[in-house]
């Protein structure tokens, strides 16, 4: 056999085994994923899953800090450590994996988007919202023109940015993007939906705080509505809407009106307390 030939065979058979070890290595860290978003999004076991995708980033590292697939499990990790409210390795889990998604996709794609969305809502729930607020603006802007003006990721990043503002005070900042955000809510899922009545009450909020009361009052009454008829009368969050206009209605001097809804609101709450016992 010619030279070359045998160099050329003996060097195929030193690569060989590397190239399966790699395919093994690849549906491995496959498996772990499927095995993960099986057990975090079906069983909501969020501990089992931050379990197995931790063993999935292990695999995942073997094809280096930058591969995509550390970065797909990095954004795994972090919506489970979210969910189990461990937010310090939420974000940071966030922002490991987010340059590495920007690295293969570029900052204007959807993934990168996604991203940004989800370490926007860490910050705002750890009460970064100042620090927030460009992240969701990013993503605001990638959902935009990929998506249209009207699809429900973009109006879940709206609300979001009302919450930043809320939680900054910024009452006028925050009441355009919470008005597009259940507009949009409204158009895709109908008006009696959860999503628009969680929108509609924070609007409330907004134009209470602005001392726009006859807005605010509608707004109260749309949640309040929307509340009893998706959630049931004795749901915590419906009592939510009920103390809010109640409170509202005592600033307006309508004593008997936030009566009514103040006394409805502490019987929810009783028979709450009754039920966690």
């Amino acid at each position: 056999m010619p030279r070359y030939w045998l160099s050329t065979l003996l060097l195929f058979c030193t690569l060989l085994p590397a190239a399966f070890a790699f395919q093994d290595s690849d549906e491995t860290w496959k498996n772990l994923i499927l095995q993960g978003t099986y057990a975090d999004t079906d069983q909501k076991d969020h501990a089992r899953a931050q379990q197995i995708f931790e063993k999935a980033l292990h695999e995942a590292e073997g094809f280096g800090p930058k591969d995509v697939r550390v970065g797909s499990t990095l954004n795994k990790l972090g919506l489970v450590y979210q969910e189990q409210k461990r937010l310090g390795e939420a974000e940071a889990a966030f922002r490991k994996s987010l340059p590495i998604f920007d690295a293969v996709y570029g900052d204007d794609s959807i993934d990168v988007a996604n991203i940004n969305y989800d370490l926007g809502s860490v910050l705002l729930e750890v009460g970064k919202a100042a620090a927030a607020l460009p992240i969701l603006q990013k993503s605001l802007d990638t959902f935009q023109r990929i998506l249209g003006v009207n699809s429900v990721k973009l109006a879940d990043v709206l609300c979001l940015m009302g919450d930043a503002n809320r939680s900054l005070k910024n009452w006028s900042e925050a009441e355009q993007p919470l008005k597009k955000c259940a507009q949009i809510r409204e158009a895709n899922g109908g008006l009696l939906s959860n999503d628009v009545g969680d929108a509609a009450n924070k609007l409330a909020d907004v134009y209470r705080r602005q001392g726009k009361y006859g807005l605010a009052d509608a707004e109260y009454r749309l949640a309040e509505k929307i509340r009893e008829r998706t959630l049931g009368i004795m749901n915590p969050a419906f009592a939510d809407t009920l103390e809010g206009h109640a409170a509202m209605l005592k600033e307006m001097g309508r004593e008997k009106d936030a009566e009514t809804d103040a006394a409805l609101a502490a019987a929810i709450r009783r028979n709450q307390k009754k039920t966690n016992k």
